[in-house]
């Protein structure tokens, strides 16, 4: 079976399969990495978006000051770009390679092929939690990303203009749009979604020796990244 019918494949099935979340079992894999995914993420989710959120509200301050197109700015790149890109960026970091490099190993090691014989399905039992949990975990970590990115720089805003934080807040709701936010909401789940069918693909289809496993992480990587940036090109493209 060719690479495309096996990506084909497991898109199917992560869609269509979706019950098995009811299975206890399954339900457990689900949890396990979405506390990996998400819940572990967090403190470099929140300091990579204090960072970015400061320096980008900073300069846009320097630069614009109190003028209201700032918050246009802030919404527009900060929000509705560089989070969703920032947030895929470290999920794929964290749990492309590693997910990729688990199943691998399964593979290697002849655990898939035991599932096999014990007729549990790899794909309810292997796939379908992992790829649920990584979109969903990808979704929330955006949006957590967008609110500490927002809050830390008109902290530093509100300090450079002598402005509150709670003005810049407020001022700043009155120019977000809630289909941005929905576009946002979309994106980060295709994101989040075929990160995890390219590392489960990645992850099930290396060669069974140990010198191709070591090139799983890296091969895992680069494949969700150019997948990122070509759905964030198309969703851009779409919005011009």
């Amino acid at each position: 079976m060719g690479y495309f019918n096996i990506y084909a494949q497991l898109i199917v099935d992560s869609i269509t399969r979706l019950r098995v979340l009811a299975n206890p079992m399954v339900k457990l894999v689900f949890l396990r990495q979405v506390y990996v995914t998400a819940v572990s993420s967090l403190r470099l989710v929140s300091v990579v978006a204090l960072v970015i959120g400061t320096a980008f509200v900073k300069h846009v301050t320097e630069v614009l000051g109190a003028d209201p197109r700032a918050f246009d700015l802030v919404e527009l790149v900060l929000v509705h770009n560089v989070a969703p890109l920032a947030t895929a960026f470290i999920i794929i970091g964290r749990s492309a390679a590693a997910v990729s490099t688990e199943l691998a190993m399964m593979d290697r090691d002849g655990e898939i092929r035991a599932l096999a014989d014990l007729r549990i399905s790899v794909q309810d039992y292997l796939i379908v939690p992992r790829v649920a949990a990584i979109t969903l975990a990808t979704a929330g970590c955006c949006f957590y990303f967008q609110v500490i990115a927002v809050i830390g720089g008109f902290s530093v805003s509100s300090l450079m203009l002598d402005i509150s934080l709670d003005d810049q807040l407020r001022r700043f709701a009155e120019h977000v749009h809630i289909l941005g936010i929905a576009l946002d909401v979309v994106k980060s789940l295709c994101f989040g979604f075929f990160v995890a069918i390219i590392a489960c693909g990645v992850g099930l289809t290396s060669v069974q020796r140990m010198a191709k496993v070591q090139q799983v992480p890296a091969q895992a990587f680069l494949r969700a990244l150019v997948a990122v940036i070509t759905i964030d090109i198309v969703f851009l493209l779409n919005l011009l």
